[in-house]
């Protein structure tokens, strides 16, 4: 269980000292695609560019270079990580050692060197004595 901790703490650090590239592909002026990754990633929605045809009357086709074009945002931490000592007193190691025995590894139960008493069973009834239809004056 320690190393499993240990690792994933590991792991963590490392990936967030590294960084994470953002790459978004905005076409005709909205985002279509984000992906995050260790790198860039070049992104293609699949929209093939118009080619402009000379015998047509119109010109309001699109420049390819404006309807696609993929954004790179690069992200990554870079403070450093320092390791600080602390000072422990003796009445701080005292009261760690008691905290860790008696909430982590628990309080073990105190065991009885006393003998249980026997089941001794109850005298039996030799007369039924009805009190259904008595009445008591209190």
């Amino acid at each position: 269980m320690k190393k499993h901790i240990s690792i994933a703490l590991a792991l963590l650090l490392m990936l967030s000292s590294i960084g994470m590239a953002k790459s978004t592909h905005i076409c005709m002026g909205s985002e279509m695609m984000a992906e995050f990754g260790l790198a860039t990633k070049h992104l293609d929605c699949g929209m093939n560019p118009q080619q402009h045809d000379d015998s047509s009357n119109s010109h309001q086709s699109i420049d390819p270079i404006e309807c696609c074009q993929n954004q790179f945002e690069l992200v990554h931490n870079d403070s450093d990580q320092n390791l600080k000592v602390v000072q422990i007193d003796a009445a701080q190691l005292i009261f760690i050692a008691a905290f860790t025995q008696s909430f982590i590894f628990g309080i073990a139960p105190i065991t009885s060197t006393e003998q249980p008493a026997p089941h001794i069973t109850p005298p039996s009834i030799e007369k039924d004595f009805s009190v259904l239809f008595q009445s008591f004056l209190i």
